[in-house]
């Protein structure tokens, strides 16, 4: 399948942003939360890529970096546009979640570094063991039946059935429960898309200045906050 050309992405978002890659997160211990709220938001982010018609030219963990010690800040490196066909549009998509799930499944299992895709497809069960209960039948569907779900799909739409579950055993869950799930968008998309459209402002449409702008606003507004403050002390100390 041939690719447009690639779109290298800015290694920081500013100088005052740190980074580390995917391959150097994992050498440090995280326990199972840590990673599946990883691969939340890594799922966010591209799913973010797609909606704005672009998908990963390189799927390393070398090439993927967490920026600022954020799990919510996920910054693929190399970007391709996708396709205008439609078909091979899907194609490519579905290709980015596969590799998604297959890193993940790699990293659950500390197998990356040597698994083989087609070894994952034939071999799947040996791998359940690795991955969180809950998660088997999406890791499953993606790998061996090629579905093209994003996980932060799956996890919301599980938690919604969960949710239904249980309201149709005690009769009702809890109004905060409930808002988690049926609130659209999330505030956790909310916040990611937020996030994603800094990171990736280069095919965002929001230019360099603006990013700039955004980061300068809190601090403005805290200096404004602190000169009226002092004023207002003045006033009252002279009055």
């Amino acid at each position: 399948m041939e690719k447009a050309k690639i779109t290298e992405l800015n290694s920081k978002a500013s100088n005052d942003v740190s980074s580390i890659s995917l391959s150097e997160w994992c050498q440090t211990h995280h326990n199972e939360e840590d990673l599946r709220s990883l691969f939340m938001n890594m799922d966010r982010t591209l799913k973010y890529i797609h909606e704005h018609d672009y998908c990963i030219a390189t799927f390393y963990p070398t090439e993927i970096f967490i920026l600022n010690g954020r799990d919510d800040c996920i910054q693929f490196r190399q970007l391709v546009e996708l396709s205008n066909n439609s078909d091979i549009r899907r194609e490519m998509i579905k290709e980015d979640i596969f590799n998604s799930s297959f890193i993940q499944i790699g990293i659950y299992s500390n197998t990356l570094n040597y698994l083989k895709p087609d070894y994952l497809r034939e071999n799947f069960d040996s791998f359940i063991q690795f991955i969180p209960n809950d998660d088997v039948a999406y890791y499953r569907g993606v790998v061996q039946r090629g579905a093209s779900v994003y996980y932060c799909e799956y996890a919301l739409e599980k938690r919604k059935r969960e949710l239904d579950d249980l309201e149709s055993q005690v009769g009702e869950v809890s109004e905060e429960e409930r808002k988690l799930v049926n609130t659209p968008p999330s505030d956790a998309e909310m916040t990611n898309k937020k996030v994603n459209d800094l990171i990736y402002r280069q095919i965002s449409g929001l230019r360099d200045s603006a990013f700039v702008n955004l980061l300068i606003i809190p601090l403005v507004m805290v200096s404004i906050l602190i000169i009226y403050i002092i004023t207002t002390l003045i006033v009252n100390f002279i009055g």
